[in-house]
């Protein structure tokens, strides 16, 4: 077998992490076609299991980056292949050019025996009470929805396409729980702009806010409001980025558990454009 090399897949919207240097390696140009014999499935699920399990949980149901699952079929071997291999541009998905054909179609083939575990799940609330529940708690003001509401967090159109009921209600309860740690994915795409950043200037001005913008020498900040801040580093007397916290509130004290379910079936009714 050949050795594991360092792997995330992704698809639609679904994206991970992967050495940027290696979107530069030539790409076999061989057509990927799912490998679906019971040792491709086997070195398929080693791969998957020691490369990308950490940004898509073991059963490809969401961690730190969303559900692959039924992104196979959703796409087709050609398209999943590409966009393994090639990357999905202005995105945190580096392509893997080095990835052989024949790998590919086996993280392809794995990924089609699992199970939908977030298809699977059924949210026990009422949407429209949920959707009231969600008006109502000021979760438009940070969250757009169908091109409605703030930009201050993730959109929302299609989370519950992306999203199981069980992991919106940890959102909801928890807020920091399910964001990458610092360093991987964190680092890349979407994930850039939720780290929780606390930085107190060298006049004692003390300002909380989630990562939109750093480089070696500055950072800038949106806070809870949605306002930006920009910080030279060494202007600042501390700077502390603290993964597993969020500017978005915890819902755990502020509505009851029949609303909780309520926004929870909302939320997991949103799947976009069908």
């Amino acid at each position: 077998m050949k050795a594991i090399r360092p792997l995330c897949v992704a698809a639609l919207g679904f994206f991970a992490c992967v050495p940027a240097a290696l979107s530069q390696i030539p790409r076999d140009p061989t057509p990927v076609v799912s490998k679906t014999s019971p040792a491709d499935i086997a070195n398929g699920k080693i791969l998957y299991e020691a490369t990308c399990s950490r940004c898509h949980g073991l059963d490809a149901g969401g961690s730190d980056g969303p559900s692959l699952q039924g992104a196979p079929e959703r796409l087709g071997d050609e398209a999943m292949g590409g966009i393994i291999r090639g990357g999905i541009p202005g995105t945190g998905m580096n392509g893997f050019g080095s990835l052989s054909a024949d790998e590919t179609g086996q993280v392809i083939g794995y990924l089609r025996t699992l199970g939908h575990t977030a298809d699977a799940e059924i949210a026990k609330g009422d949407p429209a009470k949920g959707k009231t529940a969600y008006e109502s708690s000021g979760c438009a003001g940070c969250h757009i929805i169908s091109g409605e509401g703030g930009g201050a967090g993730p959109e929302l159109t299609r989370v519950g396409a992306m999203r199981g009921p069980s992991y919106l209600r940890t959102t909801l309860l928890t807020p920091g729980a399910i964001l990458p740690k610092e360093g991987g994915a964190m680092e890349r795409g979407r994930f850039t702009q939720f780290l929780f950043v606390h930085v107190v200037t060298k006049d004692g001005r003390s300002v909380n806010g989630t990562r939109v913008y750093e480089d070696s020498f500055t950072i800038e900040l949106k806070d809870a409001a949605g306002r930006f801040h920009s910080f030279k580093k060494l202007e600042l007397q501390k700077l502390e980025k603290l993964p597993g916290k969020s500017v978005m509130p915890s819902f755990k004290d502020t509505l009851s558990a029949t609303q909780l379910d309520d926004l929870v079936a909302y939320l997991s009714s949103l799947k976009g454009a069908q």
